[in-house]
């Protein structure tokens, strides 16, 4: 995970990383000058003895992602993917098949956001590239800014939220500038995905600093503004505490996940906090009907249960692997690693019950598709895997 700084700490944060570059500062994250995950010696895997029959029910390759972070998205009758080159397609749920192929000639930097009628990428030059359900061009509309996390798309907007803390909204149908919400920055902040989702009509998004803020979405008022967890420590590197991943709805509660901080659930309504957990999150949260799911910034595997926030399980056999944010399915937790290989653990306990590789890293969350796994690499080779 890359950070972004103000130019007053950068001089001090050079300082601080070349020291560590010469000692040996293993505690500190990759990003910042300490061993990568693979330098820190991934831990190997070991043969298992499967508990589940897998099978890739189907396969198609839609381009590289390079260094985009480019997830698949599905709806009921159709997966859209994208690749970093510019191009956007639409495949068939049940074949792979693509059904269109878009070329919108720009370098995308995230995707795909969709509501089944309109389809929503960023590009790099800071462009919203929205396309209809049948793959032609509804318009485009420079909003300025790098965007990393796939537009959220639904309720008659594309919501589109930049680097720079800004989170704008356009009309789904015309590309028009509804409202824009902007925050201020912190001297030291991770680069990672951080995904906006809906509940109800409320927008909610994490921010540096274990911020959790509800925007309504006719207007971008913010509706409650919660911590996650609150930065601790002498030292910026030391209190970054940014939630991470997409927050996750669970009916009329919000869970998300903050690095070097905790696990929290609170109402959707009102913010009020439900439960919190401690952990140094790497990933957004999953969840079933009885836990919630997060790997942690050293791709440690932690359930909690549900109702309360206490630890259920824990599965420190991925140590150090880059695994990417869980998906909690009825018989199988599916995390995909910097290999290529999915893993599939037990939900009663996280012991290993099914194994699948893939060609390249994959990055990009899975996303459930007809009781399956759909699964993106990196070099743009989307599969779904089923169970039997």
């Amino acid at each position: 995970m890359p950070l972004h700084l103000s130019r007053s700490n950068a001089a001090a944060l050079v300082l601080a990383t070349s020291f560590c570059l010469l000692a040996g500062c293993a505690w500190l994250p990759s990003w910042l000058g300490g061993p990568s995950s693979r330098a820190a010696q991934p831990t190997a895997l070991t043969d298992i003895r499967p508990q589940l029959t897998t099978r890739v029910a189907w396969r198609a390759s839609v381009g590289a992602g390079r260094n985009a972070v480019l997830q698949p998205a599905v709806t009921e009758n159709a997966v859209y993917a994208a690749a970093a080159d510019g191009a956007v397609m639409r495949l068939a749920p049940d074949s792979g098949q693509v059904t269109w192929r878009a070329d919108t000639k720009a370098r995308i930097s995230a995707g795909v956001g969709t509501d089944g009628f309109t389809v929503a990428v960023a590009s790099l030059r800071g462009e919203v590239i929205a396309l209809g359900a049948d793959g032609k061009e509804l318009w485009r509309t420079q909003v300025g800014g790098e965007m990393r996390s796939p537009p959220l798309v639904g309720r008659g907007l594309v919501v589109v939220r930049s680097t720079d803390y800004r989170i704008t909204a356009l009309d789904a149908a015309s590309g028009k500038r509804r409202w824009t919400y902007q925050r201020a920055g912190v001297p030291l902040t991770l680069r990672s995905l951080t995904e906006m989702v809906y509940a109800g009509d409320l927008v909610i998004a994490g921010f540096p600093g274990g911020r959790l803020i509800a925007l309504g979405s006719a207007n971008g008022a913010v509706r409650w503004d919660v911590a996650v967890s609150e930065p601790r420590g002498a030292t910026e590197v030391e209190r970054l505490a940014d939630v991470v991943g997409a927050p996750l709805v669970l009916g009329n509660e919000v869970c998300a996940a903050s690095y070097q901080g905790r696990i929290a659930c609170v109402d959707a309504a009102t913010g009020n906090l439900r439960w919190s957990s401690e952990i140094s999150a790497g990933t957004g949260p999953a969840a079933d009907e009885r836990r919630v799911y997060v790997v942690d910034s050293k791709s440690n595997m932690v359930a909690f249960n549900r109702a309360a926030g206490s630890t259920a399980w824990r599965q420190e056999l991925l140590l150090n692997r880059d695994l990417s944010a869980p998906l909690a399915l009825r018989r199988a937790i599916v995390v995909g690693d910097f290999a290529g290989v999915v893993h599939l653990l037990s939900p009663e306990d996280g012991s290993f019950v099914a194994r699948v590789s893939l060609p390249a890293e994959i990055v990009a969350t899975p996303r459930a598709l007809g009781g399956g796994a759909l699964v993106q690499a990196r070099d743009g080779t989307v599969v779904l895997i089923t169970t039997e």
